[in-house]
This record gives structure tokens, sequence and C-alpha cells, in this order.
């Protein structure tokens, strides 16, 4: 299992820096991912065995495991996006010492989801996390509940049949079993419009080991009603497929696990994960609009975690905090970036998006959303235009943009949208204005 090289070629960045790069694209910063997940892979085995972890020798066999499995399947084992996010923050706290906070013994649960996966031969000891008792979870496969005073399981696969053996009990897990109370497979959700998949695994369980990078978002403990989300994806994928064909290319390639979140009080909540390639975090939208619009600015936002992976896009340097027109907080510098870039495709969705509505109504708010998301991000651009700190590759970036919001603000439309965009601004900036005012000191 030895990590590629990788080179990304300059019409790719070409294309990512104009807000869009297409399957290929997708492609390639997925390879570099996945170099990235055994390259992190790799060091968890080493530094189990350097602090004489306890779960050591399941990890070990684990990752002897996988690796006798095919490039697909460890690929799709060390990749799945929770895992990915675990090894990240996992391998961070054992560097440190901070052997307390670790669960490192995951490795056998996901060498042991991938065996059931691959139908493969395996007996592997599983260490369960102490954080989360009477809980066994196969990544990518589903969660069985086990006794609560239980420390660790067995998982054996032969002939194509999986068993758990824990607390003296035993019970046969995997999708084309007869299902058992005691195990849940995660659900998946699936659509598929205009010869374009999309299916996205609603693995809760396994996000719950993941030691850092989630507190942000407040991750629902359960999906209650999955036809909910059916509903409202489904039909969220149909108006991609057949009005934003380019975001859907890119979705469907890149997006393979939906995170539910706790909804906010209005709208809807979202956000994805810099080592959890592959997920995106959502609260249930209240429309099938607002899921598209939602995975079209959060697909930008994996792009660009994505690359910076490959590239750093922003020198170190003071901790200085910029206004952004969609935030009511400061941000730093490559969040500013971070912003821009997934405005960047929300303006491009309403663009698009006015042209497809026939209600007066429905077609105002898409005008309105078009200028309002055209400005902001067109703003935030000459503001990052002006900082010293970019590196060559985010100022390339920087400069791909500002082309193609100049040319999307230049283009005609409804008086009235632009005069609602331009008083949204205006109210946001006031507001920040006031509060930075009440935040200073007298």
């Amino acid at each position: 299992m030895t990590p590629a090289g990788h080179q990304l070629p300059r019409t790719v960045l070409d294309d990512l820096a104009a807000g869009g790069g297409g399957p290929a694209a997708l492609e390639l910063l997925h390879d570099a991912q996945h170099s990235k997940n055994l390259l992190l892979v790799r060091a968890l085995v080493i530094l189990t065995h350097r602090v004489d972890h306890p779960d050591r020798a399941a990890v070990e066999a684990a990752y002897h495991l996988v690796g006798g499995l095919s490039r697909a399947q460890r690929r799709a084992a060390w990749g799945h996006p929770p895992v990915a996010a675990w090894a990240f923050g996992t391998a961070s706290l054992l560097s440190r010492g901070e052997r307390a906070g670790a669960y490192p013994g995951l490795l056998a649960a996901v060498a042991a989801a991938a065996a059931v996966h691959a139908r493969a031969d395996a007996d592997l000891d599983v260490p369960l996390d102490p954080a989360t008792p009477g809980r066994l979870n196969l990544p990518g496969l589903g969660t069985l509940r086990v006794a609560r005073t239980a420390t660790r399981a067995r998982v054996r696969c032969a002939g194509g049949r999986a068993e758990v053996r824990c607390a003296g009990e035993r019970i046969e897990i995997g999708y084309d079993h007869p299902p058992d109370h005691r195990w849940r497979p995660f659900p998946a959700l699936r659509a598929t419009h205009g010869g374009l998949p999309l299916r996205l695994l609603l693995d809760t369980g396994t996000w719950r080991h993941v030691p850092v990078a989630v507190d942000a978002h407040p991750i629902a403990g359960s999906v209650r009603d999955p036809g909910r989300w059916q509903h409202r994806l489904r039909a969220a994928w149909r108006l991609l497929t057949d009005e934003h064909r380019p975001v859907a290319e890119e979705v469907s390639v890149a997006l393979s696990t939906l995170v539910p979140l706790v909804a906010p009080r209005t709208g809807v909540r979202s956000g994805t994960f810099h080592h959890g390639f592959g997920a995106v975090a959502m609260s249930l939208p209240p429309d099938s609009r607002c899921a598209a619009v939602t995975l079209a600015h959060e697909i930008q936002h994996l792009k660009l975690a994505a690359l910076t992976d490959l590239f750093p896009l922003v020198e170190p340097g003071p901790d200085d905090s910029f206004y952004a027109p969609w935030r009511p907080d400061p941000r730093p510098l490559e969040g500013l970036l971070h912003g821009a870039y997934a405005h960047l495709g929300v303006a491009g969705f309403w663009r698009r998006q006015r042209f497809v509505e026939r209600d007066r109504t429905a077609r105002h708010h898409a005008e309105v959303e078009f200028v309002r998301w055209t400005r902001a991000a067109a703003q935030a651009v000459r503001v990052l235009a002006a900082q010293p700190r970019l590196t060559p590759v985010g100022r390339h970036l920087v400069d791909g943009m500002a082309p193609v919001l100049d040319r999307w603000a230049r283009e005609p439309v409804d008086p009235a949208a632009a005069n609602d965009a331009g008083r949204l601004l205006a109210a946001h900036r006031a507001h920040w204005d006031r509060e930075r005012a009440g935040a200073r000191p007298a």
C-alpha cells in the first residue's frame, strides 16, 4: 500500500479557480485524498506501536487484513469520510502523546466492515470505544447493540456470512441477513435521474468516534424518518441534474455520506469536514430548492478543502480577521477565501435558477439571491486580492474568481431585484458594524 505521487494540471486548476472543475478534477482530488488517508492509517499503526497502546495488536491485524484486499476495497475502507476524519484526529492525538482521548481500535472495526463488504474471510478482535458503551459501530455498514459492560468483540467472516461474538452472545450481521433487533444497518439515500446516480450513506454511528473537527456541527443522534430525507433529496436531485448539470456531475462523483444535523430554528444548517472528503452535513432542508443550493454551496467547500491538502493557499502570518457578507462574525483570511469560493457556487446556482422559475415571486427571489451573492463574493474577492499573504495558488484562485463575478455583475437583472439585494447587503453590514461597535471597549 504505497501512496502515489500526484500532479494537478494547470488547466484543471484554471477550471477550479473559475468555480468549476467537473468530474475530472474531483477524481484527481479524490485520488490525492486516498494517498493522504493511507499515510494517516500508516501513521496510526506506527504511533500505536510507539506508545505501546493497548489496541496495538488489533490495529496491526486490521491494517494487514485491509492491505490484502483489492485497491478499490482498500480505498473504500480508508476513504469512508468519518473514517478519514477519525484517522486524522486520532493520529493528531497520538502524536501529541494524548492516549486517553484516542480510540485507534476503530481500525479493527473498519477492517471488519471491509471484510463483510468484500465477503472475505476474517477473524478480528475489535476493541470497543469506552466513550460509546453498548455500541459496536462498523463504519459504512451499521451499528450493533451489545452489553454496556463489554470492552471487546470478535468479528468472524467466512463463506459470505459474518457474525459478532460479544459478552457471550453471537449475532449474525450484514445487509443481506434477516434483521436482528440489535443490528441496525446504516440507511442510504438513493436517487438516479438523467443518467446520474446519487447515493448518500447516513452513517451517524462512526462520526461518534471522531475526536476532532465535528464540534461545530450538532450531529443528530439518529434519523427517525429517512423517507422524508429521501423525498427531499430525490426532488433536489431532479432539479440539479436537469438545470444545474455541472454541479450534479461533481456531487455525483464526490459525495458519498450525509451527516444529518440538528435543525436550527429557521433555515438550514450545513457544512463539510476538511478531513472527511466526501461527506456533507445538513439539517433537513425545508424544500428541494433549498437542498439543491445547499449541495451547490458545500461542493465548493469540499473542493477547496481537498485543494488545500495539496497546496497551501495562505502564508502564515498575523491573526487578522475580515468582514464576510454571509457571516455574523469576523473571518480569518483563509476562512474568507473559503466563503468567497462557496458563494461563487451559490451565486452560480441562482444565476441559472432565475431562468427556471415560472412563478413571478420565485423568479424575483432567485434574481435577488443571484445579485446578492454575486456582489458579496465580488466584495470578498477584492479584499482577498489586496492581501500579500496569498500563496501563488491562492492568488490564482482569486484571480480566477474575479472575472467570473465581474461578468455576472454586468448581466441584466430586474431593477427591483437589484434594489432588494442591495438593501439586504446594506442591512447585513449595518448590523455587523453595530455588533462590532458594541463589542469595543468604551
